[in-house]
């Protein structure tokens, strides 16, 4: 809950920010300016969404990965359990020689 009030002052503030820029530059520079600073501003935003959505997918591929990692590591466990399980295998493989 607090984090919503948290994020939707951000992006008010944000918002705020961008148009106090926008009216001072059709002030300053005119239509003109006002054009220039609109596409600066699309310009980021665009920007922006493109690194999270690169970000996010960087985040699921390392959630597959690590998946992955957690289903290799419990399948290994129970090759070793069906592996310990038989004394004679067991046996085989403590390293001594019986010739």
């Amino acid at each position: 809950m607090l984090g919503e009030i948290v994020e939707t002052m951000r992006l008010l503030l944000i918002a705020g920010i961008v148009l106090i820029a926008l009216i001072a530059a059709f002030r300053l520079f005119g239509l003109k300016g006002l054009g220039i600073a609109l596409a600066a501003l699309a310009t980021a935003a665009l920007y922006l969404l493109g690194r999270r959505d690169g970000r996010d997918r960087i985040i699921e591929k390392e959630r597959a990965d690590v998946g992955r990692a957690e289903r290799q590591a419990d399948q290994a466990r129970v090759d070793a359990r069906v592996r310990d399980a038989d004394p004679e295998r067991l046996r085989q493989s403590d390293g001594f020689r019986r010739d």
